[in-house]
C-alpha cells in the first residue's frame, strides 16, 4: 500500500521540517504545506467546523465497544482484550469485517469511513491499527461533511513531522500522499511524470508514481537528495503551481491560528509562506507560541499545548486573516523576497544540511514555465 512512497524524499524533507514554525527551512528561506495545497492535492473541504472534541481515553473505549456491539470486557481503564483490538488501537481489518457482520446499515457506513480516513488521512505507524478519536467525528453522520477534514489531515500532518523530526523516531506516518505530491508540485526536479487529469481531480492522483526500492538505493537516494536540496535556490520553485489566487480561490488558506485534529493542536501561519501565495517574502512577525510544549529526544511523549481560546480564531475569519499589501507585495519574479529577508533568515536557522566543503551536485535545472505563461503559450500554439 505504501510502495508509492520515496522515503528517501520524504525524510529529506523531514530533516527540514522546524516543529515551531510548522516550516520546511530550505536554503531560500520557508515554506509549508498550506490549506490551498490540501484542497487541490486532495480535494477534500478545509473549511468547515474545526475538529476540536476531544474526549477522555476511557469515553474513547466506550465508544469503541459500542461501535462493534461487544460488551466491556474487564475494566474501562484496562487493556482491550477483544479480537477486534490491538496493541492499544482498533484493528482495521477487524472493524471492517465486525461491520458487514452486523448487517446495520449505519453502523457499516460509520466503521467504513472509519478505516477509510483511518487508512488515508489519518495513518497509525502500525499501518493496521485505527486512532479511536476518529470515530468521534462520524458517530453522527449528519455532521460528517461540516467538518473541516483538510484542516485535520494537516494538523496531524504537521503533528507527525514534527515527532519524526526526533532523535528516537524511527518512521513518520500521517497522509504522507499528500507530503510526496506536495513535493511533486513545488519542486520539478524531484517530478515523474504526469497526466493529465479532470480539472476537478485531485492532483495527487496526477503523479505516476513507480515504486522505489530501499535499502541501499533508499540511502544512496537520500544522499543525492540533501545534496541537490542544499543546490537549490528559489528559481528551481514552482511556486504558485495552482495559479496566482490560491488565496481568492481558497480563502481559509489566508487564516493565522491553531488547526486541530481531536487532542492535536498546531500553529498554521501563512505569513511565514508569502511566495505560495504570489507574493514578495517578507520578513513575518514574531511566530505564535503554545501555552506549553514539550519536545523530547524520544517521541513517545510530545506535548503541544494551546490556550483554549486559540480555537475561537477559527471561526472569526476576517480578524485573523494574513493581510498583505496587494499592490506593494506582488512578486516581479516567482521567488522575490524583501532585501532584508534572508539576513534575517540566516541568523534563526541553518539552511545547508551538508557542508559545503564536501563538494555538492550539479543540478539539472528544468525550464520552468508557470501556469499565467502556459496558458498563454497553449492558446498561441493552437490558434496561430
Amino acid at each position: 500500500m505504501m510502495q508509492h512512497l520515496d522515503t528517501a524524499l520524504i525524510t529529506a524533507f523531514v530533516e527540514r521540517w522546524q516543529p515551531d514554525t510548522n516550516t520546511f527551512h530550505m536554503p531560500f528561506g520557508e515554506m509549508s504545506i498550506l490549506l490551498h495545497d490540501v484542497h487541490h492535492i486532495l480535494r477534500i473541504p478545509v473549511e468547515g467546523e474545526l475538529m476540536r472534541d476531544d474526549p477522555h481515553p476511557d469515553v474513547l473505549k466506550l465508544d469503541m465497544h459500542d461501535l462493534v456491539r461487544v460488551p466491556v470486557d474487564g475494566p474501562v481503564g484496562g487493556k482491550w482484550k477483544s479480537k477486534w483490538f490491538l496493541n492499544g488501537g482498533i484493528h482495521a481489518e477487524g472493524l471492517l469485517v465486525r461491520g458487514r457482520e452486523m448487517k446495520i446499515r449505519d453502523l457499516e457506513v460509520e466503521t467504513y469511513l472509519f478505516v477509510l480516513l483511518g487508512s488515508t488521512l489519518f495513518v497509525d505507524k502500525s499501518r493496521d491499527r485505527l486512532r479511536h478519536a476518529i470515530n468521534v467525528f462520524l458517530k453522527d453522520q449528519r455532521r460528517v461533511a461540516g467538518y473541516a477534514w483538510g484542516a485535520a489531515a494537516l494538523a496531524y500532518l504537521y503533528r507527525q513531522l514534527g515527532m519524526a523530526t526526533r532523535v528516537g523516531s524511527k518512521s513518520i506516518c500521517g497522509c504522507l500522499t499528500l507530503l510526496q505530491a506536495w513535493i511533486y508540485e513545488y519542486f520539478p526536479l524531484f517530478r515523474p511524470s504526469q497526466i493529465l487529469q479532470a480539472p476537478d481531480a485531485p492532483r495527487a492522483s496526477s503523479w505516476v508514481c513507480h515504486r522505489f526500492a530501499g535499502g541501499d538505493d533508499a540511502r544512496q537516494r537520500l544522499v543525492r537528495y540533501r545534496k541537490m536540496l542544499d543546490e537549490m535556490s528559489g528559481e528551481d520553485v514552482s511556486w504558485t503551481p495552482y495559479g496566482r489566487d490560491a488565496g481568492t480561490e481558497v480563502l481559509r488558506s489566508l487564516y493565522t491560528g491553531v488547526i486541530r485534529f481531536a487532542d492535536v493542536a498546531e500553529g498554521y501561519d501563512p505569513a511565514r509562506c508569502h511566495r505560495q501565495f504570489g507574493y514578495r517574502q517578507t520578513i513575518p512577525p514574531t511566530m505564535m507560541v503554545p501555552k506549553d510544549v514539550y519536545r523530547p529526544a524520544s517521541c513517545s511523549t510530545y506535548i503541544v499545548f494551546w490556550e483554549g481560546s486559540m480555537d475561537q480564531l477559527w471561526g472569526n475569519l476576517p480578524s485573523h486573516f494574513l493581510h498583505i499589501a496587494i499592490d506593494s507585495d506582488l512578486c516581479e519574479y516567482p521567488s522575490e523576497a524583501d532585501e532584508d529577508y534572508m539576513d534575517w533568515y540566516r541568523t534563526r536557522s541553518h539552511p545547508r544540511i551538508i557542508n559545503p566543503d564536501s563538494g555538492g551536485v550539479s543540478l539539472q535545472r528544468p525550464v520552468l514555465v508557470d501556469e499565467v505563461s502556459y496558458v498563454i503559450i497553449v492558446q498561441f500554439l493552437m490558434y496561430c
